[in-house]
């Protein structure tokens, strides 16, 4: 009897080469567009003149392998790595700065031959927008032949729940991935039954016979929760026998963690939450430029507002003009946090800390105003300024609230491992003032585990969009 091999359709096999050759081409044509912007164009003065093209064109594919090689060190060829476009360009960008500053190393140690060091910076920038432009074009070309052949990577995912459904979102949301969640094993459901799209195939014992059953199914997303370990290895080895993928949202902490990594230290495999990409000197270097000049311009901008607002909140009620209150931030620190007052000075003398509600009756009449628009939050520029705060990160907490959290939040405290935000990726998602802190503490986890300088801005960018504000 003939035994049958099962085969899967390895669509992504092919990405990284074309993906290599389309990068490498690229690069090439804008190092020549370079040279002739900055040296034949005459927009920049060259003492030297023209230098030597042939001696550039040579230094061009030396060039080349040094991105690439950076481009790969970065991760940007790996299958079955899902960088969102913010993330690909964000690590462009961290290639295209090592490649120019392992470049502009080697150009001191010419010594027959002075290398612009111009044109690298300048090739440097345009490098990293053309590779960026280019890569996405690329994406879109691959999704327009899928979307024409009909051919998406299909996913069937075991176990519907909130985590299940959030997946099914990105994939809609982020279709440069050319997948899809179409079908669901779920004993909890009925076969042929619908939802989000995705049909109900069955339950999870059906696993094999579907595997051997189905064969567009490309990858099995294992969503079920508290399953025992013999289960789980038994899933994979089933789903390795049909040359199927499998990917596991292991919530075992109680809280999304987003990124976990697995070392090996004599031969034992050690599970740990991989380092925020705030770890990285650059990126704390990035964000903390980022965060002195926009507060410092912020401040100068609205130095009226706060002579106005001092001038209404001291005409308003009695007490300080700002309002000052101790809070918790990175690695544990306390510092003061400063707002506008809006409340009567002697607002927790009775009730001590407590959380604000709607329609509170300690604010004041202004109060309520500075609250409703955000304004109270003003004077915590300084705090970035100064550099307790950041622009955008977790909120702070005040010290009591945060020893009870601390107790029965799971990885509240990791909120702590960066400088605490004006504003933050929960509170523009709609969680602010009395609302669940687990969910709260979800948002601030992926946010420290997703950081980008792009996140940062979208952040800032909803904050003077989104409606929900504080009580």
């Amino acid at each position: 009897m003939k035994t049958v091999i099962p085969r899967r359709r390895r669509r992504d096999s092919f990405m990284p080469w074309t993906q290599m050759l389309v990068d490498a081409l690229v690069i090439l044509a804008m190092l020549h567009a370079v040279f002739w912007i900055r040296f034949s164009s005459h927009y920049f003065l060259s003492k030297l003149g023209e230098p030597d093209y042939s001696i550039y064109h040579r230094s061009f594919i030396p060039i080349t392998l040094i991105l690439i090689f950076f481009l790969r060190f970065y991760g940007l060829y790996q299958l079955g790595k899902l960088w969102t476009f913010s993330q690909e360009v964000m690590r462009v960008f961290k290639a295209v700065a090592a490649s120019v500053l392992v470049l502009m190393a080697i150009t001191f140690f010419l010594r027959d031959f002075s290398y612009s060091r111009t044109y690298l910076v300048i090739a440097g920038l345009v490098l990293a927008l053309g590779v960026s432009l280019a890569r996405a074009a690329l994406v879109f070309f691959i999704m327009d032949i899928d979307r024409r052949r009909g051919s998406l990577r299909n996913i069937l995912i075991i176990g519907f729940d909130e985590h299940a459904r959030k997946l099914m979102h990105f994939y809609r949301k982020h279709p440069r991935f050319s997948a899809r969640i179409n079908s669901i094993l779920d004993e909890s459901l009925n076969i042929g039954e619908t939802l989000e799209g995705a049909v109900v195939l069955g339950s999870m014992k059906d696993l094999p016979e579907i595997l051997k059953t189905h064969k567009d199914i490309h990858e099995v997303v294992l969503a079920k929760q508290g399953l025992p370990v013999e289960t789980v290895l038994k899933t994979i080895a089933q789903c390795e026998k049909e040359m199927v993928s499998f990917r596991w949202i292991s919530d075992m902490f109680g809280l999304i963690a987003s990124k976990m990594t697995v070392s090996h230290l004599g031969g034992v495999p050690l599970l740990s939450f991989s380092d925020s990409p705030l770890g990285d000197w650059e990126n704390r270097f990035l964000k903390r430029t980022m965060d002195l000049v926009l507060s410092a311009a912020a401040l100068l901008f609205f130095l009226p507002v706060f002579l106005l607002l001092s001038i209404l909140v001291k005409l308003d009620s009695r007490g300080s003009v700002f309002y000052r209150q101790k809070r918790i931030g990175e690695d544990s620190r306390i510092f003061t946090l400063y707002k506008f007052r809006t409340m009567r000075p002697d607002a927790e003398e009775i009730t001590g800390p407590v959380w604000t509600t709607e329609n509170d009756s300690r604010r004041t009449k202004l109060g309520s105003f500075l609250r409703r628009n955000n304004l109270d939050e003003l004077p915590q520029l300084w705090n970035v300024f100064v550099g307790h705060m950041s622009l955008v990160g977790p909120r702070p907490e005040r010290p009591f609230f945060v020893s009870q959290f601390r107790e029965d939040i799971p990885r509240y405290m990791a909120r702590h491992t960066i400088r605490s935000g004006i504003t933050g990726w929960a509170q523009v998602n709609g969680l602010r003032g009395n609302t669940s802190i687990e969910e709260r503490t979800k948002f601030d986890l992926y946010y420290i585990e997703n950081w980008s300088i792009f996140l940062d801005l979208k952040i800032i960018f909803m904050t003077f969009i989104t409606k929900k504000n504080a009580y």
